[in-house]
């Protein structure tokens, strides 16, 4: 079968985040550690709903912040840092992402990124990296309104790449979400980051370098 594209999971496969840096950014202003920031941050979702479209992430951070700096009386300066804080600075792609990426797109095959983060600005998030440019269709999941393993949730993006489930590679780092793809068809593989190599026979990779070589066995069983 021939492969037409490759699906990406964001968070753990194409990109890492900053923790050390955020904590950074948030220890002078803020009581509690960044684990305790993000619970926070998810309750606050619970109770609002997280936002679908960029607009309403604005609106929904101002809000979020707005409540943590009431909460614990910050003052002006401390409310003024909080509103301007961008977590895509926080972002930065795995040192073989950009490579890799590259050579997909010039082996003819089509990029898309599925993510279940509780965020609408997927493709801003991409952009700040530098990875937009080699990504045809980028699909969170507060936007489609699918999340994986949600059969349409693949179902969503593999349409936006105009192929079937079957001619479609997947890369995750989380296995309920590995077992979905191969649930309607998608080859798809696990990463594994903490790994010190590849076990292809049990689909699962310790980085994407390994990607021209997976596509150079699907073409070998593919025969002439």
């Amino acid at each position: 079968m021939t492969i037409e594209a490759i699906i990406f999971d964001r968070d753990g496969v194409l990109i890492d985040f900053d923790l050390a840096g955020a904590s950074s950014f948030f220890q002078p202003i803020l009581p509690f550690p960044l684990p305790e920031l993000f619970s926070r941050w998810l309750k606050w979702g619970d109770k609002v709903g997280f936002p679908a479209s960029p607009v309403e992430e604005k609106s929904f951070f101002r809000g979020f912040w707005g409540e943590l700096s009431d909460e614990f009386e910050l003052s002006q300066a401390k409310r003024t840092q909080l509103y301007q804080f961008n977590y895509t600075r926080y972002l930065c792609p795995f040192p073989e992402v950009r490579p890799i990426l590259v050579e997909i797109r010039r082996r003819g095959l089509r990029i898309g990124v599925l993510s279940n983060f509780s965020l609408a600005t997927i493709e801003s998030s991409l952009e700040a990296i530098g990875l937009l440019d080699l990504v045809d269709t980028a699909c969170a999941a507060m936007v489609i309104g699918f999340a994986k393993p949600e059969p349409k949730a693949y179902l969503t993006v593999i349409q936006a790449l105009g192929t079937k489930p079957e001619n479609c590679l997947l890369f995750d780092d989380k296995a309920t979400h590995v077992k979905g793809g191969r649930a309607i068809g998608i080859h798809s593989y696990l990463v594994d980051r903490r790994r010190p190599d590849h076990d292809l026979e049990q689909g699962i990779v310790c980085d994407l370098a390994i990607i021209p070589t997976i596509l150079e066995q699907y073409s070998q069983d593919q025969g002439p």
